[in-house]
């Protein structure tokens, strides 16, 4: 748990401008499928990596795109990694046209934000921090517990663009 909050309070250290979730939109679904253990020279020796491919399947009629890069998360391992996959929703700010984020604006790095209590915390874009993303597996019965601190959480996510239908 200790590593878990270093990393939050990493990731409170930065400034970001993002938009209140209520104002916020779903521009679609991030599926990441989970590949090797990444080996990082610099990371966190607290937190496991994996290689992932990511398909970003936009709301509308916007083009697919894929993504390759690396997720690091913190905790249990076999809760974060167990299923082979990750899911996520992309979210912009409520105004943003169906379709108007450009090929290849996901390609960025993401780091978790702490400010939402209760759920499982988004990951900030770096360079455009209106993006974010949104982990939507949480564990079962954990916020109905009263446990607001998860036992593992996704803590960066780096995205190269690979591939666009458009």
């Amino acid at each position: 748990m200790l590593a878990i909050g270093a990393a939050c309070g990493a990731a409170l250290a930065r400034e970001t401008a993002i938009a209140p979730a209520a104002t916020m939109a779903a521009m679609g679904t991030l599926s990441c499928s989970l590949g090797a253990e990444s080996k990082s020279g610099d990371a966190n020796p607290a937190a496991q990596g994996r290689d992932v491919v990511c398909r970003f399947l936009p709301n509308g009629d916007a083009p697919t795109e894929t993504y390759v890069g690396t997720v690091q998360g913190v905790g249990k391992a076999d809760a974060l990694f167990a299923g082979g996959a990750i899911l996520l929703e992309v979210r912009a700010p409520t105004g943003t046209p169906r379709g108007a984020l450009p090929p290849g604006r996901l390609q960025q790095s993401y780091s978790v934000d702490t400010s939402p209590k209760g759920a499982a915390p988004p990951l900030v874009g770096s360079r455009v921090s209106n993006i974010v993303l949104q982990p939507l597996k949480e564990e079962v019965g954990r916020v109905e517990r009263g446990d607001n601190t998860p036992d593992s959480m996704i803590v960066i996510l780096e995205l190269k663009l690979s591939a666009s239908s458009a």
